[in-house]
Order: structure tokens, then C-alpha cells, then sequence
């Protein structure tokens, strides 16, 4: 296995908007074992060769400096969702998404789009979340699963308007991409702390895959999957809406109680 033929088991065409996750960690040991010493901006390289110009590239870099310490610096914040984004985020082809806490780093045709969302809420309709349900965006996992990777679930939730979270305010000094510092007040869907809820997504992954709507592929002994977002919202909604969370969480309290 090398980055071209890792790359091509997705079927990528020009013009394809991805959202590629990611465990560093599993890649490395990987590549290996093949022999080849991994190198993650080379991978990202070959995934925009993949989209081309027409396309759009997206990288998590989900960060909770704002939310816990009250100051976030949108160029130098490391994101905690994967060393991959990070290697983005220092390059110079790729631009940062404004949200504190649920951000992207993103390259190509809709970057200027995605990175003017001036979105308060993580998950509002005007976010990068959003832009996944309306341009169709696949998210490409590599070497994780559904549980540590489809926060794309959260955006369902929030949409759905789930008793079980509140949109939570946080304020802190915010350095924007030319260096200027100001306060700001950004909130996204916290936990109610009277419910522990345990992500079981793996549950409505299976479903997603029994419906066509993704794709489960093992490359050489490294669990893969890719996800038509656009086509999942409906699917998770329902379980949200119809059948109480059943096959996104567990609760530590009855779900009668949750959604009376």
C-alpha cells in the first residue's frame, strides 16, 4: 500500500468535497509494514490531487482552548482531533474556518466560502457542518471508527433539538488570522450535566452501511469508511426523532424520562 492506491480505493472524482478523518497513529504502523516511511502531508497532497481544483478539502481541528482556558488564536490553536489537521494547519495552502472550538482547516474551489462562515453556534445551519448537509460532502475515515470520528452526528442533534443539550455561551480573546485580539462569544451544544450519554455511533454506523449509505473497506488491514453525509442526516434523524437516540446512545437514565 502507497498513498496513490490508498487514495483510489475511495473513487474520488475531480470536483468531490471530502472530509477526511483520520488516526495518524494506524497509518504509520501501516505504511510500515509496507516499508515506506508515512509521511502525513504527502497524503494530503495526494487527497487534493485526488479532488483537484474543483474540489474541496476538509481537515478537522476541533480545539476547547476558548471553551477552557478563554483564548484561542485561530493560526497557532493546535487542534486535539488528530495530527493531521494539524500538519494542515501549518501549511500555507490551507486556511482555518473561524469557530473556536469546531473548526476546519480547508483548501480548494469553497475555501474563501468556508472560511467566511461567521457561525456562533458549532453546529448551526451556517456552519461548516452545515455546508456538509447542503454540498454533500463524503467524510473519509481512515484507521477509526464512527464513534471517534462522525461529530457530523452532533450537527443532527442541534438540527433535531434533543432535550439532552443546551447551547452553552463561552467568552475569550480571540486572535484572528492578521494578528488583532478582541473578545468574542462563540457556544456550541453542551451535555446536560444530569445526563451521561455514551456515544454508540458505531450502531448507526452499521445501519448507515446496511442502507448503501456507507461504505465500510478494510485496505490492507486498515478499517476504513466513507460516508455520504447528505444522505446519513435523515437516516440519523429519524433515530433521534422516532426511536428516542437508541442507536447513537446509551443513557445512564431511562430515555422515557430524557424526551417526555
Amino acid at each position: 500500500m502507497d498513498y496513490k492506491s490508498l487514495v483510489e480505493q475511495f473513487q474520488i472524482n475531480k470536483g468531490d468535497r471530502i472530509w477526511l478523518s483520520s488516526e495518524l497513529i494506524k497509518l504509520v504502523l501501516r505504511f510500515k509494514k509496507e516499508g515506506i516511511k508515512f509521511d502525513g502531508s504527502v497524503l494530503i497532497d495526494t487527497f487534493q490531487e485526488a479532488v483537484g481544483t474543483e474540489g474541496t478539502l476538509m481537515i478537522p481541528v476541533f480545539s476547547f482552548e476558548f471553551s477552557n482556558k478563554g483564548r484561542y488564536d485561530v493560526l497557532n490553536t493546535k487542534g486535539t482531533t488528530g495530527a493531521l489537521g494539524n500538519i494542515a494547519l501549518g501549511r500555507a495552502d490551507f486556511c482555518r474556518t473561524q469557530h473556536p472550538m469546531h473548526s476546519f482547516v480547508v483548501w480548494g474551489k469553497e475555501k474563501e466560502e468556508l472560511v467566511r462562515m461567521d457561525n456562533k453556534n458549532s453546529f448551526g445551519i451556517d456552519s461548516p457542518f452545515g455546508y456538509c448537509l447542503g454540498k454533500h460532502v463524503r467524510q473519509i475515515i481512515l484507521g477509526t471508527d464512527y464513534v471517534h470520528a462522525m461529530t457530523f452526528v452532533h450537527y443532527a442533534e442541534v438540527v433535531c433539538n434533543v432535550p439532552y443539550r443546551f447551547a452553552k455561551s463561552f467568552s475569550g480573546i480571540y486572535v484572528d488570522a492578521e494578528g488583532i485580539e478582541e473578545e468574542r462569544t462563540y457556544n456550541y451544544a453542551a451535555r446536560k450535566l444530569e445526563i451521561d450519554p455514551k456515544e454508540v455511533f458505531n450502531k448507526m454506523g452499521s445501519i448507515l452501511e446496511e442502507k448503501g449509505v456507507s461504505k465500510r473497506l478494510n485496505i490492507n488491514g486498515l478499517e476504513c469508511y466513507d460516508i455520504d453525509l447528505a444522505a446519513s442526516f435523515p437516516i440519523v434523524c429519524d433515530d433521534i426523532i422516532s426511536n428516542q437516540c437508541r442507536n447513537i446512545y446509551d443513557f445512564n437514565i431511562e430515555r422515557e424520562i430524557i424526551f417526555q
